[in-house]
């Protein structure tokens, strides 16, 4: 991820949360960060570890994918890395799972309307 695509992404999180009316501290709450962590990946100071944008995500009603990459354009640019799916199935817990599970379905209707 370019610095420029990180910044992108907390922008979409700050944007979403202050649209949905959480302030930092309540968001903070919400998800169970400390507000010097979330302060950071807010200002794209620290990039936030999985778990931590799957809360995100879920609280604010977003797809990773859009967290992440902001459109469906280039989202299935590189190759898939099957270390880290790996990795990420080895890790998860099943409601972690379920929700990996929902956006790889996304993925592939909408890749299946485009294709």
């Amino acid at each position: 991820m370019t610095k420029k695509q990180h910044k992108e992404m907390a922008d979409r999180i700050k944007h979403r949360r202050e649209s949905l009316g959480f302030t930092q501290e309540g968001f903070c709450e919400a998800i169970d960060l400390s507000a010097s962590s979330y302060t950071k990946i807010e200002n794209a100071f620290q990039k936030p570890a999985l778990n931590t944008l799957i809360k995100i995500a879920q609280h604010l009603d977003l797809s990773l994918d859009y967290l992440v990459f902001g459109d469906d354009e280039g989202r299935l640019q590189k190759p898939i890395n099957m270390d880290i799916i790996n990795v990420i199935l080895k890790n998860a817990d099943k409601d972690k799972m379920r929700y990996a599970l929902d956006i790889f379905a996304r993925i592939a209707d909408e890749t299946e309307k485009q294709g």
